[in-house]
């Protein structure tokens, strides 16, 4: 029993290191964003609510987002009273936020909008719409609902428009089914336990550690029953001291097991 003991102890050992260093990795970049909005210029109106995409870098200019062109999407023209923190700059017209919670003009020619649906753009330049599976970026998530029926502001090929609230992440469109480094099946799964969209090499992560785990907890009771079973041989009279002690490796190969899914878990939430 003593080298189960070891292997016990060194298992138990990795998994204490990572529950205890993996919410300090997991910590995603932009969780220490501020909610700043920055100022632009344009040669186009921009209305709040508007998706605009970078038109020149360097002039610091913006433009309506288009379908066409989803790459270059890049935030939401707002009012700058809306933000904590604005930066002006010389002859800004447009202020635009890329992270934070705003108001955004959508329509409803993919459907109707509930909360927590993807929002990519529509076929109207600057107006988006509830994201599907052959656009490759999203603007971010609803954060309210729209069904065309009520709050509706516009029309455009008797498609209403309205303004709903939008948490603003520009990213790859996790519906998308054009991205070939992740199994769809690996993605759809991420995605659902931690509700956003996961970074591919978090996923992967996840899954060796998921996988990690199940062979500790399997290499433990392997170990664990047989060599209970070998001392059961050749000392049949310890039968209790034997069978409790086997128990205890059972016990123990569940939780590092229990361990290693609270460890997946933290990557992909956090």
């Amino acid at each position: 029993m003593k080298a189960t003991e070891k292997v016990q102890k060194m298992l138990l050992f990795c998994c204490q290191f990572l529950l205890v260093f993996l919410p300090l990795i997991a910590v995603p970049a932009s969780a220490k964003a501020d909610n700043v909005i920055a100022g632009f210029t344009s040669t186009q109106t921009i209305q709040p609510g508007l998706i605009v995409a970078l038109d020149d870098p360097k002039a610091k200019t913006v433009k309506a987002a288009t379908a066409n062109s989803l790459n270059s999407m890049y935030g939401v023209a707002v009012d700058p009273s809306d933000a904590p923190i604005t930066l002006v700059g010389n002859n800004t017209q447009v202020f635009v936020a890329t992270t934070g919670t705003y108001q955004v003009l959508v329509s409803v020619e993919n459907g109707a909008i509930k909360t927590g649906d993807y929002i990519s753009m529509s076929s109207v330049d600057g107006i988006g719409a509830r994201a599907t599976v052959s656009q490759s970026v999203v603007l971010g998530r609803a954060a309210s609902a729209f069904n065309g029926a009520a709050n509706v502001v516009t029309s455009h090929n008797n498609k209403a428009i309205g303004r709903i609230y939008v948490n603003l992440s520009v990213q790859k469109n996790p519906l998308s089914s054009a991205d070939p480094t992740l199994p769809s099946f690996l993605r759809k799964v991420a995605n659902g336990l931690a509700n956003k969209s996961v970074p591919v090499i978090r996923v992967y992560t996840a899954l060796m550690i998921f996988l990690i785990s199940i062979l500790a907890a399997l290499t433990i009771l392997w170990s664990g029953v047989r060599s209970a079973l070998i001392s059961l041989g050749r000392n049949p009279l310890s039968k209790k001291t034997i069978f409790s002690g086997m128990y205890k490796t059972v016990f123990t190969g569940v939780g590092v097991f229990i361990i290693g899914l609270a460890g997946v878990y933290l990557l992909l939430k956090v």
